[in-house]
């Protein structure tokens, strides 16, 4: 088509119906129309290279993605023994806080005790000299003020006392929460762990099972008995991985 479009041009020429231009235009024109059709096939082969490399790299896509949640396992079971770890310290250092708690609130028990048998020794006194001795009274009256503070002062502090027991009493709990999800994360772990590694063993052995069957396909006389997924080669030898235990 394109080569008759070309006499035709030369043609004209000759015959003089046409300039020396409209030769060269309609060359041009047949010659453009020839380029064309050879870009479209160039470009068609293009595509199909184009179409191979997006194979290839949604493949590798994949793999990386694989390698990725690997990594990302091993990161959680690091991060969740470490958290485990704080929590335990954490654990250790409440008990702690709460055992001087309570051998503080033990001690200022002990110090109430004797300070509310002075008071009663003192009132004794002071109803059996009042008239005898006003400045004793006067005495007593201050230091029955004096006591007053520091009971109001144990009340207060035991009051704390208690209410820190209540803050230590809400944290254990939180913590022994904290505690079991941790364990239920650790154990949920183990569970996704477990069944990674038996995909992955299945995915071996099926990949083995299909290889030795393509062998037979190949080689029918072949005797393949010695062959498991449990062997390896040595000295160019199939033998077990690990010695098997002799029966009885």
């Amino acid at each position: 088509m394109v080569l008759q479009q070309i006499l035709k041009g030369y043609q004209k020429g000759a015959m003089g119906s046409s300039t020396d231009e409209a030769v060269q235009e309609s060359l041009a024109l047949s010659l453009g129309e020839f380029f064309a059709h050879a870009n479209s096939s160039s470009h068609k082969a293009e595509l199909k290279t184009k179409e191979q490399q997006a194979l290839a790299e949604d493949l590798a896509r994949v793999k990386e993605q694989l390698a990725n949640q690997a990594q990302s396992f091993f990161i959680r079971e690091t991060a969740l023994t470490q958290e485990l770890g704080v929590l335990r310290k954490v654990e250790l250092e409440a008990n702690k806080k709460l055992h001087d708690k309570g051998q503080k609130y033990t001690t200022l028990l002990g110090k109430v005790v004797p300070l509310r048998a002075q008071v009663v020794g003192l009132q004794e006194k002071v109803a059996a000299n009042k008239v005898k001795m006003v400045a004793l009274e006067e005495r007593s009256v201050e230091r029955e003020v004096h006591l007053g503070r520091v009971e109001a002062e144990l009340t207060k502090k035991t009051e704390a006392l208690e209410k820190t027991k209540e803050e230590l009493t809400e944290k254990a709990e939180a913590l022994v929460k904290a505690k079991e999800e941790m364990t239920a994360q650790a154990e949920d772990f183990e569970k996704a762990k477990a069944e990674l590694l038996d995909d992955v063993v299945d995915a071996y052995t099926a990949g083995y099972e299909d290889a030795l069957a393509q062998v037979v396909c190949k080689h029918p006389e072949m005797d393949t008995s010695p062959f498991a997924t449990e062997n390896h080669i040595v000295d160019e030898q199939s033998v077990p991985r690990r010695p098997q235990k002799e029966t009885a």
